[in-house]
Formats: C-alpha cells, structure tokens, sequence
C-alpha cells in the first residue's frame, strides 16, 4: 500500500478534519485528497494495492443523499477502505451501515470504520451542541486508527466485525425544501463567503445580496459558519427547537467507536 485517497464529504469541515487525521496516522509516502463537498467525484477505479478513507456526516441518522450520489462514480477494485461517519453528539443510527454497503457496492474491500463526533450542525453560543468537536483527543484517536489500519492490512485473514445499524435503513422523510437559513440585509457586506460554502450551490449572489433556492437547502449550516459578519441567520423554528433540545439532552460526550477486523 504506496498510495492513499482521502475522501469526504463536509460541508463545516468536521468530516474532512477526521479523515485527515486518519490519513496522517496511516502515513503513506503519496496521498489524494477528492474534496465531493461541492462537486461530483469524477469517474475514477481505484487500485488493489491503495488505501481510501471515506468520511460523511450522518443527517438523520442516515448519509446525506447528495453525498452518495457524488461518491458513486468512484468504483473499487478490491480497493481497501475505511468507512466514516461523524456525528453530532446524539447518535449515528444507520449512516455507518449504509457507507459501509455503500463502498462495497461501489467495489471496495473494508479494513475498517468508525463513527466520530463533530459540532452538531445546528450548534450555536446559545444552544452548543458536541462545540469543538472533533477536539485534540479525537484527532488523536484517528490518527491511531489510521496507524492500525496499516498494521492490518498486512495481516491475511482478518474479517470485519458486525456494525450497529439494521437493514433495510431508518427512514428519513423526504428533503424539505424549505431554506434553513436567511440574511439579515444590513449586516451582509456582499462578499459572497456563503455561496462558496454552500455544498449545492443554492445560494447566488443578486446584486450585492445572497439569495437562497429554497428547494436545494440540506440544512448543513455551512453558510453560518463561513459568514464572516454574522449575517446569516437561523429562521426555521424547528431548527431552533432541536437545537435547544439537543443541547440539552447531549450534554455528555461520546466517545468515538472504531470497528476493525479480527480473526474471528
């Protein structure tokens, strides 16, 4: 294994940041980084002898369908793969399940997964849910993951455990298509931050003002976090509601979970 590509989708970096971590652990003297937060993978199959590491956030318990659709042009060839998802601080239900099918159906071979904790999208001053999240000691922990993975690999034999997650997956009701955010007018200084982080693109510049297609929003709050005035705005009540029940119901930290294989 001479080669590693490192691939997520994260709109407020959390999943990108992990992944990263999980690279440096496994340390390989050349790297690929295939950024889908805003683009399509193009098409491209992967050799037996390189390593992925595959990160998305998990919405609703399940993996952001934009996200899936963008990783589907990439084919394995036995490729290895670690699956990972990232998660808010309350729980990861399906997603890591559906990324681990995902990549085998895609032609990967699985050495590894793991679910991390991020800042909860919805995470504010007022309502901090999992804040900072993945810390120090997270990344840490990817880094070791990243450090097994290599040691394994070159162990035969060796088979994944069974993951947390059932089949067929949680169902999610369909995409709102309701925009989770707006722009307070006489904050915004025009400069557009917020159409570059958008992970599908709904957000244009009118003039000197953003403005949102409503029927593209996935809620991801990237436009938040990237605003440097603070312009954009939370305005969906519900949004507001879970936030505050979050915060106030995942105040204890979980711990990343790492699933490697054994020789059973």
């Amino acid at each position: 294994m001479n080669h590693t590509h490192s691939i997520f989708f994260s709109p407020t970096g959390t999943s990108r940041a992990v992944v990263r971590a999980v690279a440096r652990g496994v340390n390989r003297p050349s790297e690929t980084t295939l950024d889908l937060t805003r683009q399509e993978a193009p098409p491209a199959r992967f050799d037996a002898d390189h390593l992925a590491i595959v990160g998305m956030p998990v919405y609703r318990g399940r993996l952001p369908r934009t996200a899936i659709g963008r990783f589907q042009p990439l084919e394995g060839n036995r490729t290895p793969a670690v699956a990972i998802v990232v998660y808010g601080n309350w729980a990861y239900e399906d997603a890591l399940l559906e990324l681990c099918d995902l990549c085998t159906a895609q032609g990967f071979r699985l050495v590894g997964a793991a679910a991390f904790i991020g800042q909860h999208s919805f995470s504010s001053l007022k309502h901090p849910i999992a804040e900072n999240r993945p810390n120090p000691q997270d990344l840490e922990q990817a880094e070791q993951l990243g450090r097994r993975v290599r040691e394994q690999m070159e162990q035969p034999g060796l088979s994944m455990p069974e993951l947390p997650g059932s089949r067929p997956y949680k169902e999610v009701p369909p995409d709102p298509f309701v925009s989770a955010t707006d722009v307070d007018t006489a904050s915004c200084t025009g400069c557009g931050r917020c159409t570059t982080a958008c992970p599908t693109r709904c957000i244009e510049m009118v003039g000197s003002l953003p403005q949102t297609a409503p029927d593209r929003c996935l809620w991801c709050m990237a436009c938040v976090r990237q605003c440097p005035a603070s312009a954009r705005r939370i305005v969906l009540p519900k949004i507001h509601e879970a936030a505050q029940r979050l915060s106030t119901n995942c105040k204890i930290p979980q711990e990343p979970e790492i699933f490697l294989p054994s020789g059973g």
